[in-house]
C-alpha cells in the first residue's frame, strides 16, 4: 500500500557546495521527496534513471557546468518536461538569458531565501501539473481523431489556432460513398454479437486502407463509411488516392470475407461511388458539439453514384476521371438524369488504375485492377415465374407486375417483365421455393437494359430475404 511519502513531488538538488545542499534538503523535505548529488555526471544518472518531478541546479560546478547538465536533460526524452530552476550567484542578464535558452523555467539567486525557494518550487510544480494534464488531454485528442482521420490532418487540426472553431471554406474535395449490399436484411436475421464481429471486421480493414491514402473519415453510419480526399488537406493526385483507395477496398474484401467464414458468417459485397467537385468544408455545429465535416450538391450526387453500384464494384463520376492524373481503365459509360440537375451526369465502371504515382514518399509505376469473371448463366428448364416491386430508393411502391427469370447466375438473373425498367432500378423480387414451398425475397438492380433480346433484362442480386435451395438448376446463391 503506498505511504503519502511515496507520492510526493522528488526533487532533485543539485550542489557542489555540501552546506547549500544540507539547508536545500532540510527546507524541502517536509513536503517532497528529496534526492542530492554534489556533481553533474551523478545528478543525469539520478535523472535519467528515474526522471524527478523539478530540478534545482547549481551553474558552476566542476566537470560539466549546469548549462550543459540541463542541455542533457532537455534533449532526452524522459525528462526533456522536467522544469529546471538555476541555483547561482551570477547575476548577469547574460548568464540568465543563457540558463533560458539552453531549457530553464527561473532563477534562484544566492544566497537564496527559503521562502523564495519554496514559493518557486511550489509554482513550478503546479506548471508542470498542469502541462502534464493537458499533454495527456492531448494525446487522447489525438487518439481519437485518429480513429476518423490520419495522422497528419490531425495534427494540422490541432496545431492551427483556429482549428476547431466553427467556420467553412471552399474547397474541390473528392468524395468517396460506401455501403455494403444487404447489410440490413444480413442483420434482422443474425445474433447481434455477430453483426458487430462484421462490422468492426469490415471498418477496421477499410479504415486501415483509408488512412494509408490519406483520406478523412467524415461519417461511418451502419455499415456505410463517407470519405473525402482534399479537406482539410488537399493535394494534387486527390482524385488519384480516391480511386486507388477505392479499388484497394474491394480487393480487401476477399481477407473480410475469409474470416466471416471462419465463425460461420455470411460473406458481404460492398458497393462504392466516387464524386469530385465543390464542397463547403469545415466544422460544423454549435459551441456545445462540433464536427468536420463537408455539405454541397457535390456530396449528394456522390451518395446516388454509390446507390447505382452494385456489390465489388466502383462507380466514378465524370468528373473524378478527368481529374485522375494516372490511367484509369473504365468500361460501361452512362449518362444518367439526376435530379436537381440541369445536365446529365456520365458515370463509368472503374475496372483499374495505373502509372507513376508516390503516395508514400518513393514515386514508382503502380498498378492495380478488378478482377471481373465472366457471368455464366445457366438456362432454365422450367422458368421461373416471379413478382416485381419497384423501388424508390429504399420505398417500395406497392406495385407489384409479373416477371419471369430465364436463366440464372450465382449473383445475376436474366429475366422478363411486363413493364418497361429502367437501368439501375431496384427491384424486390418475389418468388416461391417449390421444393421446401416458401415464399423467398430477392432485392435486386437492373444492370442491363440492352441485350440482345429486347424483351429480357439483367439483374444482379443485392441481398437475399431466404435462400433458395438446390435443385436441378444448380444453386440459386
Amino acid at each position: 500500500m503506498s505511504t503519502l511519502a511515496d507520492i510526493r513531488p522528488t526533487i532533485l538538488v543539485v550542489d557542489d557546495n555540501a552546506t547549500n545542499l544540507s539547508l536545500l534538503s532540510n527546507l524541502l523535505k517536509e513536503l517532497y521527496r528529496v534526492k542530492v548529488s554534489t556533481n553533474g555526471i551523478k545528478a543525469l544518472e539520478l535523472a535519467l534513471a528515474s526522471p524527478p518531478d523539478l530540478v534545482l541546479l547549481d551553474i558552476m560546478m566542476p566537470e560539466i557546468d549546469g548549462y550543459e547538465v540541463c542541455r542533457r536533460l532537455k534533449a532526452h526524452p524522459s525528462t526533456k518536461q522536467v522544469p529546471v530552476i538555476f541555483l547561482t550567484a551570477k547575476t548577469e542578464i547574460e548568464d540568465e538569458e543563457l540558463g533560458f535558452s539552453v531549457g530553464a523555467v527561473d532563477f534562484i539567486h544566492k544566497p537564496f531565501s527559503p521562502p523564495i525557494v519554496l514559493a518557486r518550487v511550489k509554482t513550478h510544480l503546479e506548471i508542470k501539473s498542469l502541462h502534464d494534464s493537458l499533454r495527456v488531454q492531448n494525446l487522447f485528442i489525438k487518439k481519437t481523431f485518429s480513429r476518423y482521420m490520419s495522422d497528419e490532418v490531425v495534427e494540422k487540426l490541432l496545431e492551427s489556432p483556429d482549428g476547431l472553431n466553427l467556420g467553412g471554406e471552399s474547397l474541390t474535395v473528392t468524395i468517396l460513398m460506401t455501403d455494403l449490399r444487404g447489410f440490413s436484411t444480413l442483420s434482422e436475421k443474425l445474433p447481434p454479437e455477430s453483426v458487430v464481429r462484421m462490422l468492426n471486421s469490415y471498418l477496421s480493414r477499410m479504415t486501415d486502407i483509408i488512412f494509408e491514402y490519406s483520406g478523412t473519415i467524415i461519417e461511418i453510419i451502419g455499415d456505410a463509411i463517407m470519405i473525402i480526399f482534399g479537406a482539410p488537406i488537399s493535394r494534387p493526385d486527390d482524385a488519384d488516392r480516391a480511386i486507388i483507395c477505392a479499388l484497394e477496398m474491394q480487393l480487401a474484401m476477399d481477407k473480410v470475407n475469409e474470416l466471416n467464414r471462419k465463425f460461420n458468417q455470411p460473406e458481404l459485397e460492398m458497393g462504392i461511388g466516387i464524386n469530385t467537385g465543390k464542397v463547403v468544408a469545415g466544422n460544423i455545429g454549435s459551441d456545445m458539439r462540433v464536427k468536420y465535416a463537408v455539405v454541397g450538391s457535390s456530396v449528394n450526387l456522390a451518395g446516388r453514384v454509390e446507390s447505382f453500384s452494385v456489390g465489388g464494384q466502383v462507380l466514378i463520376t465524370e468528373s473524378t476521371l478527368k481529374a485522375a492524373s494516372l490511367t484509369v481503365t473504365v468500361s460501361g459509360e452512362r449518362s444518367i438524369s439526376f435530379k436537381g440537375l440541369e445536365e446529365m451526369v456520365k458515370i463509368y465502371d472503374v475496372n483499374g488504375i495505373g502509372g507513376m504515382f508516390d503516395f508514400t514518399g518513393d514515386r514508382g509505376t503502380y498498378d492495380i485492377s478488378l478482377p471481373y469473371p465472366e457471368i455464366e448463366y445457366e438456362p432454365l428448364e422450367n422458368e421461373i415465374p416471379v413478382s416485381l416491386e419497384i423501388l424508390d430508393g429504399k420505398y417500395a411502391s406497392g406495385t407489384k407486375v409479373r416477371g419471369r427469370i430465364l436463366k440464372l447466375a450465382e449473383k445475376s438473373a436474366i429475366f422478363t417483365s411486363d413493364v418497361e425498367l429502367s437501368e439501375f432500378v431496384n427491384l424486390k423480387v418475389f418468388l416461391r421455393d417449390q421444393i421446401i414451398n416458401r415464399d423467398c425475397i430477392i432485392y435486386a438492380k437492373v444492370v442491363n437494359t440492352t441485350l440482345d433480346d429486347s424483351d429480357c433484362y439483367e439483374m444482379r442480386f443485392t441481398s437475399m430475404r431466404n435462400y433458395l435451395q438446390e435443385s436441378e438448376t444448380g444453386k440459386f446463391l
